[in-house]
């Protein structure tokens, strides 16, 4: 063997007594639990994007009870159609801010729902923002066209889909009210959700079988300090887990 051919294999050996303890301690370490879901599921046919049109700062909350806990009602149902919600002003010789509303029929009362006086006939009024205008200035600010109409939120999220909210009466509005939108039954208040506040059943995933079939309204559902939003895998499993945790009427 030459000079260098024996330094190589000098400097080899180490490396190769190092490698092998590594491998052989895995079978004597703890084994490998299953791998937590980190990420809702895709490939559904809910279009969430109407609602998640810009991002939130907030805190998170870890969980569904933790924020059942927190909120005056909580119910599950399907959504009911969709309606215009009040016109804000905004700022001076600005256009007007849209909102649209949810309607939710009703069919599981978790909390709340029966000594809530403003909500009517077993549905609730789920506020969300309605997205930008488009600029023309052949016209008033005030006349300018939304983007997206409600037509355009029903096929998003269509009438039908099963869905879990928590919601409170709205506070009044900052803004002057420009318009009053839809009108709502005598007795009937809107309601606001937080960034969690809104959970969907994905009707395409339970067409295909899937396993998983929960997302997030308008922030997704994730891993990590909020892992435990991921644990239920459909509706039924997710109100299931809220009366396990003492939440039922």
């Amino acid at each position: 063997m030459t000079r260098r051919g024996a330094l190589l294999l000098a400097a080899m050996l180490p490396l190769g007594a190092c490698a092998a303890p590594a491998t052989d301690a895995a079978p004597h370490g703890p084994a490998p639990g299953p791998a937590r879901t980190a990420t809702e599921p895709v490939n559904g046919t809910l279009d969430l994007s109407p609602l998640r049109q810009s991002g939130m700062d907030y805190d998170p909350v870890p969980s569904p009870e933790a924020l059942a806990a927190r909120r005056p009602i909580v119910a599950a149902g399907r959504v009911d159609g969709w309606q215009q919600g009040p016109a804000l002003d905004s700022y001076p010789d600005g256009p007007l801010d849209y909102r649209v509303l949810m309607r939710v029929r009703i069919t599981t009362a978790l909390k709340g729902v029966r000594s809530a006086a403003s909500i009517r006939d077993g549905v609730v009024f789920i506020e969300f923002d309605q997205g930008a205008v488009i600029r023309d200035d052949a016209l008033p600010p005030e006349q300018w066209r939304l983007e997206k109409s409600v037509a355009d939120f029903e096929r998003a999220i269509p009438t039908g889909t099963r869905v879990l909210v928590f919601p409170r009466e709205r506070p009044a509005y900052e803004q002057t009210v420009h318009a009053p939108g839809d009108p709502l039954p005598p007795g009937a208040k809107i309601m606001s959700i937080p960034p969690q506040g809104l959970v969907l059943e994905d009707p395409g995933l339970v067409r295909l079988g899937s396993e998983r079939t929960l997302v997030g309204g308008r922030e997704p559902l994730r891993g990590g300090s909020t892992a435990a939003w991921l644990e239920p895998r459909t509706m039924d499993e997710m109100i299931e887990r809220l009366r396990r945790a003492g939440f039922s009427e």
